[in-house]
């Protein structure tokens, strides 16, 4: 059952971690990111704009994924407030 929830969880927040990644290659590397269309960028020859264009429009899941996303950040905060209090209780 637990290793159900985290995959669902990973389901649910992966497209706001990749469009993290795809910001944080983008700032990291100097590349224009754009959702006209790819741009080039080249990192050690080899042109990764691709990649990051992708990564970059997997935003756009997240707008659906918002009710998903805090449905499991509130049963997060509440797992973790239940381990919590038993913590405290001895």
């Amino acid at each position: 059952m637990t290793a159900l929830l985290l995959a669902l969880v990973l389901v649910v927040w992966a497209p706001a971690l990749m469009l993290a990644l795809g910001l944080a290659l983008a700032r990291l590397t100097g590349c224009r990111v754009d959702e006209a269309g790819r741009s080039p960028c080249l990192v050690a020859g080899l042109d990764i704009g691709g990649l990051v264009h992708t990564l970059t429009v997997m935003g756009w899941l997240v707008i659906p994924m918002l009710p998903f996303m805090l449905i499991s950040l509130l049963v997060g905060l509440g797992a973790g407030a239940v381990a919590l209090h038993g913590l405290c209780r001895g």
